[in-house]
């Protein structure tokens, strides 16, 4: 059920006919209308088999990874109720090891703000301004399979130690 700072696209009628967890889920979290249409889109576009979800604040985007899993979030950096990098933060509390994709997209011009977003857990960081959707679309497949290869290698390095008790 939709609430003030979310909204989500219901699937299209291609998506109706696969099962839930086979659609890769994507949330937008950016209070900017444009952008956020643009990109999902795009998405929409280059893959009809996308669930997308949209957040205009960090809090609401928080809210909607709780409620509902997220196989990459593509972030805005400039957000209206908290700095990106505290979504950024709060988003990936498993420290080094996220469970799930982060893509930074932002408005700002700052390379700096790129690099540190890198550091902070984001598998890529882009400027809006330099970013078409297919490029977009690369690099959260990209994102998506990385997650899914470091859980898998954390999965077996707790198998071989359990093996060893």
């Amino acid at each position: 059920m939709p609430t003030a700072g979310w909204k989500f696209r219901p699937p299209t009628c291609c998506q109706c006919k696969l099962a839930m967890s086979d659609a890769t889920s994507i949330l937008l979290v950016d209070s900017n209308h444009r952008d956020r249409e643009y990109y999902a889109q795009r998405l929409h576009i280059s893959s009809p088999d996308y669930n997308i979800a949209e957040a205009t604040t960090g809090q609401s985007g928080l809210d909607i990874c709780v409620r509902q899993p997220i196989d990459c979030v593509v972030m805005e950096l400039d957000l209206p109720d908290m700095s990106g990098f505290e979504f950024l933060m709060k988003l990936l509390s498993h420290g080094r090891h996220p469970e799930v994709a982060v893509i930074v997209l932002t408005g700002l011009s700052n390379p700096s703000l790129l690099e540190l977003a890198l550091k902070n857990g984001a598998h890529a960081a882009f400027r809006k301004i330099m970013t078409s959707g297919d490029m977009l679309e690369q690099s959260i497949l990209k994102a998506i399979a990385t997650v899914a290869r470091d859980r898998k290698r954390r999965n077996q390095g707790m198998l071989r130690l359990s093996n060893f008790s």
